[in-house]
């Protein structure tokens, strides 16, 4: 089927993004001068247990395990392309100077990475002109219209989660090559790290060609701070024996704390 969302090509959805990069994504990105920053996420998690249930099958391969104390985590890393204001790749007449290569995350917009997430037009920055309002889309009677998704798209979905899963070992080796060992729990908000941008480029660079990035391999495990600005959330995570931080005491020159909302 084709697709029934209709682009305006108003370019409103290439301002002021964070967009989620493959590591081979990042290294263009970094490579043509822009900047990139990382996210790190916590999910409690008990060990030794069979998943069964689809989105923790996709969570925990999306992870990698962690320890916070005494609390065992999965940790998501996320490599973000970021800027301030218009894409640095959109020219003045908004239009997309890295189109026939342009991320994955750009190609499925509107559309969402995590393919259990419904789609809603409330949540996106795309004019009203954009969706389609028929009475056959609408048969349903929903809220909000019913758009078709193009199998282009879906493969592309299908295609982040790819590489996301294929960039699990090399996401935990980044962390511990660049000694963060902060993030953020999981649903209750955003932890960016900033670290130097030659460095990180040096290191995704080797990563893709199967090289080091001079870790030892007795390192310690990294035992993980996980960051709320939740008092309730602080509380529930100290009394079973993680290791918490509220996001005030931060060191905000290294590391960015966003709320959810934002």
């Amino acid at each position: 089927m084709d697709n029934a969302f209709n682009c305006t090509q108003c370019g409103e959805c290439c301002h002021n993004l964070n967009i989620p990069l493959s590591i081979g994504e990042a290294i263009d990105w970094l490579s043509a001068g822009h900047k990139l920053k990382i996210l790190t996420e916590a999910i409690p998690w008990i060990n030794d247990v069979a998943v069964t249930q689809e989105v923790l099958i996709r969570k925990k391969s999306m992870t990698f395990n962690g320890i916070s104390g005494n609390l065992s985590i999965r940790v998501l890393m996320t490599l973000v392309g970021y800027f301030d204001g218009r894409c640095p790749n959109l020219d003045t007449n908004k239009n997309c100077t890295i189109y026939e290569s342009r991320p994955l995350t750009c190609r499925i917009y509107p559309f969402e990475m995590n393919p259990m997430i419904p789609l809603n037009p409330a949540n996106k920055l795309c004019p009203s002109e954009a969706w389609p309002e028929s009475e056959t889309l609408n048969k349903a009677k929903t809220i909000h219209p019913i758009i078709v998704m193009d199998t282009v798209t879906e493969k592309n979905i299908k295609k982040i989660y790819a590489n996301s899963v294929a960039d699990v070992a090399s996401k935990k080796e980044l962390c511990l090559h660049f000694g963060i060992s902060t993030c953020s729990l999981s649903n209750n908000g955003y932890l960016f790290h900033f670290v130097d941008q030659q460095k990180l480029l040096s290191a995704l660079e080797k990563l893709a060609l199967n090289q080091t990035i001079n870790i030892s391999t007795d390192a310690p495990k990294t035992d993980w701070f996980i960051v709320t600005e939740s008092e309730n959330a602080l509380s529930d995570l100290i009394s079973v024996g993680g290791k918490a931080l509220h996001a005030r005491n931060l060191s905000l020159t290294e590391q960015e704390f966003m709320h959810l909302s934002r």
